[in-house]
């Protein structure tokens, strides 16, 4: 009986030893994904394709949204070299590879984005591990050009995000600025399409973390959020406008206008045209940029549409110190202190 006992034991043994060995294995040739990744969105990725940079966009399981979504990638693959990351929520995302070859889809879980979704947003670009991205709503188009913004990344040198500048400020901050201690507005109030470098992680970490914690629940959430940190960080840089309301400055791009038939929006680049909420608007503009073609201005000053090799020609707010003398979509402030 006790030989039975003593060989019983061995053979467990010997058979929790190669479980372990297995195990070990196996973890070598998973993946390594950062700390800062949550236990329900673990996944193994293949890095040997992983893009370094890309664009960005998260949507949850609605119809109107992936119809939305599937005009966004054709208008990425008509007029963009660069690929697009997809983060879905809850749901396994099918794409017609076919179509939009240059696809990777990720999927997150709405409990790790925190108490709201429009959190999900700053979670898809930690989780992105991107060296440089450009964070797109579904309910966009982009233009030709786009790819300017990558390039514009590439000489960004600072450790912060950044987005441009929104054209209509809702001021409804004041609390939050308050709350977190900050005096004055370093730029002015920028719309959440947000473009950062690997650079950026921690600030847009710290910012996540907030929100996950119930930080920023009201007002315009993720948008002040990031608004009232970065002023918090003293962020003296904005860019400019380039995502204009879709349905109503198609026209504009399509006729251009000087000062005053174009204010109080003369400045500006179409890069995007974003806001649409009908997947037939998004066709529209699509089908309506693919016609007008590439070789067009879409620098919008006050003095009508221009390209960016014009003399003195800038995209920048009259509000902004200078056009930045790193890249021509920047906007330097050197002191705005505007309560």
């Amino acid at each position: 009986m006790s030989t039975n006992k003593s060989l019983f034991i061995r053979i467990f043994l010997i058979f929790l030893f190669f479980v372990i060995i297995y195990q070990q294995w196996n973890s070598s040739l998973t993946d390594d994904v950062p700390n800062f990744f949550s236990q329900h969105i673990r996944r193994s990725i293949n890095r040997s394709h992983y893009p370094k940079e890309a664009f960005v966009t998260f949507t949850n399981s609605r119809p109107q949204y992936l119809e939305l979504l599937d005009v966004l990638l054709d208008s990425i693959h008509l007029f963009s070299k660069r690929p697009v990351i997809i983060f879905s929520i809850d749901f396994d995302l099918i794409i017609n590879f076919t179509r939009h070859p240059r696809v990777t889809i990720k999927r997150i879980s709405q409990k790790n984005c925190g108490p709201t979704i429009f959190a999900c947003k700053l979670l898809a670009i930690v989780s992105s591990e991107l060296n440089y991205g450009i964070q797109l709503d579904i309910d966009s188009v982009v233009n030709y050009n786009i790819d300017l913004l990558f390039d514009m990344l590439h000489v960004w040198p600072y450790n912060l995000p950044l987005a441009p500048k929104h054209p209509d400020d809702p001021k409804n901050y004041r609390f939050y600025m308050e709350q977190n201690k900050v005096k004055y507005r370093t730029v002015p109030y920028m719309h959440a399409s947000f473009v950062w470098t690997y650079r950026a992680y921690p600030f847009i970490r710290h910012v996540l973390t907030l929100m996950q914690h119930g930080a920023f629940m009201g007002a315009n959430y993720d948008e002040t959020a990031m608004n009232v940190m970065l002023w918090k960080a003293k962020t003296n840089h904005t860019l400019c406008k380039y995502d204009p309301y879709g349905p109503l400055y198609l026209e504009k791009y399509e006729k251009p206008q000087k000062s005053p038939a174009c204010l109080p929006y003369c400045d500006g680049v179409y890069l995007v045209f974003h806001g649409q909420k009908d997947s037939l608007i998004s066709k529209n503009i699509l089908e309506r940029l693919y016609k007008l073609g590439p070789n067009r201005p879409f620098v919008q000053t006050p003095q009508g549409v221009k390209w960016f090799n014009d003399t003195n020609v800038t995209c920048c707010h009259p509000s902004a110190t200078r056009p930045s003398p790193l890249h021509p979509l920047l906007c330097e402030y050197d002191k705005f202190n505007m309560t």
